[in-house]
């Protein structure tokens, strides 16, 4: 016969759970989180205290169940049959979510840096759990699979401080090259966009003639260094400074970026 001290027992078990194990897997999951902040990305922290919380929160629901005197055996095994067949019917969701898995542990990238996955470039927003989010430049959400990612090259443009833009310069081959290393010099060390260290580079690349057009010209490697986070105008606003520098010296130049 069930006796009101085990009746009381139990109501005392119950609100234990309640008001002290939640609050407690909150406090545990916040912990985690601002533990995991010093020394991984915003993202992964926020990550590891849901997952936290969410196990957590799955113990104290599992012991209610249990205190309430539901079988929770049975519970788990009609659960696991069930985890079974969503499964067979959401591989591809499951290998989604083991990729993220895989990217957060990488960290192939951080939110708020610029990327190109195939071919998507733009801001890494979020990493969900079944897909990352990318901002591109012209102010467009795409959503990729987080299993497309990891399965193709991804480039981070903003990984490391500094970033090399190479532009080649083509001149008239009866042009003192010196002057137009000159013409260029000026231009680079006139603009603080351009980093003087690493020391930027102008190279003899060849001597040739454009497939359109038979005279010959000397193509001169330009190569640069500049700030990651300025990378995206870099190389227009290098063009655009070169071709005025030349026009003023008049001299007719080609000027192609290498991307």
């Amino acid at each position: 016969m069930f006796s009101v001290h085990s009746y009381v027992m139990t109501l005392v078990r119950i609100m234990l759970l309640i008001c002290v194990g939640l609050p407690l897997v909150r406090y545990i999951s916040c912990l985690v989180t601002r533990l995991c902040l010093q020394r991984f990305s915003k993202h992964s922290a926020q990550v590891c205290g849901k997952v936290i919380f969410y196990s957590g929160l799955a113990a104290v629901s599992v012991a209610l169940l249990h205190e309430c005197g539901f079988n929770v055996t049975a519970l788990l095994g009609a659960a696991g049959i069930i985890g079974i067949a969503v499964g067979f019917a959401s591989q591809t969701s499951v290998a989604n979510i083991i990729s993220g898995f895989f990217l957060l542990l990488e960290r192939p990238f951080s939110l708020g840096d610029t990327i190109k996955t195939g071919d998507t470039v733009g801001i890494a927003e979020s990493i969900d759990l079944l897909a990352i989010r990318v901002k591109t430049y012209d102010n467009r959400l795409v959503r990729i699979p987080n299993e497309t990612v990891l399965k193709q090259p991804l480039i981070n443009y903003t990984y490391y401080e500094h970033k090399r833009i190479d532009v080649l310069v083509a001149v008239p081959y009866d042009y003192s090259i010196v002057c137009a290393q000159e013409v260029i010099l000026k231009v680079l060390k006139g603009q603080s966009l351009f980093l003087e260290f690493p020391q930027p580079s102008i190279t003899m690349n060849k001597v040739a003639s454009f497939d359109f057009d038979t005279q010959v010209r000397c193509f001169l490697s330009v190569r640069v260094w500049v700030a990651s986070t300025d990378g995206s105008r870099a190389s227009g606003a290098l063009v655009f400074l070169l071709k005025e520098a030349f026009d003023v010296a008049h001299i007719p130049v080609a000027i192609m970026p290498i991307i």
